[in-house]
């Protein structure tokens, strides 16, 4: 079926004498072209698609890529899942997306950035599930993270220079240290702060910085701010700069960002400037 599928366009390329465009329409919003075909496999209408992906601008920068992650979308009627169920298990594609569109859809901090232009989203269909199956797959691919998660954050750490501080499991480097007499943060405080958030491999997902913003909180209250971020912070005062280095379990943990920003069992760094403390 998938040579018969593809001979007749081959053919009326080659009798129009033209090269073939480089991407093909499947939608006003989406087109895509071949990277690699895959076995012959079809994907159901109602099956799950195990896939792997890149986000890339139109200039081939990379906007949004997790090492070794697996995403399990569920059949619904937005293009960007229904395209998938039009190819192949194993086919590799790279689909155009208008940004707006991809935005819909996936929340990843650098594409949300603007809504102008369009995307390129280099994939590959690793299979298709039953939404049992599919539910068993990801858990497994959750566990092996869990380990891979211990072992990369120990070798971050072996290799980080300077002196860390270790607070019930959660890892602190001061970067910059003023005056003894400056204003600490303790319970109650009202704390401004900029920061950048990143993975252990550099990638930045989130920066109040690009935002324009300064966060404000009144430290202590709860479901202002992991867990984490909050026992690193105490104590530190105005002025500051402080690298703080937090596994899962006391970040996004077992299930991740709600936004889908950071996946499960993914160890995360923040580079802080305590900007203001009130007490």
């Amino acid at each position: 079926m998938r040579l018969i599928r593809l001979v007749p366009i081959i053919l009326f390329f080659a009798a129009c004498k033209e090269p073939a465009p480089e991407f093909k329409s499947y939608s006003p919003k989406v087109s895509y072209k071949y990277l690699q075909l895959g076995d012959e496999k079809p994907i159901e209408k109602h099956d799950v698609v195990e896939v792997r992906l890149m986000v890339l601008s139109e200039t081939g920068d990379t906007l949004h890529y997790v090492h070794d992650y697996h995403y399990f979308l569920e059949p619904t009627h937005h293009v960007l899942d229904s395209v998938f169920h039009d190819f192949h298990v194993g086919d590799s594609i790279l689909l155009k997306v208008d940004r707006s569109t991809f935005n819909e859809h996936f929340k990843f901090y650098q594409v949300l950035q603007s809504d102008e232009g369009k995307v390129l989203l280099s994939t590959r269909i690793v299979n298709a599930y039953d939404k049992k199956s599919a539910e068993q797959a990801r858990l497994e691919i959750i566990s092996k993270r869990e380990v891979q998660e211990q072992f990369e954050l120990n070798n971050y750490l072996k290799a980080l220079s300077g002196s860390i501080d270790t607070m019930d499991g959660v890892y602190r480097q001061i970067l910059a240290e003023v005056d003894s007499s400056a204003n600490a943060i303790k319970f109650g405080s009202e704390v401004s702060i900029h920061y950048k958030g990143y993975f252990l491999n550099g990638y930045v997902f989130d920066n109040t910085y690009e935002k324009s913003v300064t966060p404000t909180f009144t430290f202590g209250r709860e479901y202002q701010m992991i867990d984490g971020f909050q026992t690193a912070l105490s104590g530190r005062k105005e002025g500051e700069r402080v690298k703080i280095i937090l596994p899962s379990r006391h970040a996004f943990g077992e299930d991740g960002s709600l936004a889908g920003i950071v996946p499960p069992y993914t160890a995360v760094i923040y580079d802080v400037n305590i900007i203001k403390v009130i007490n």
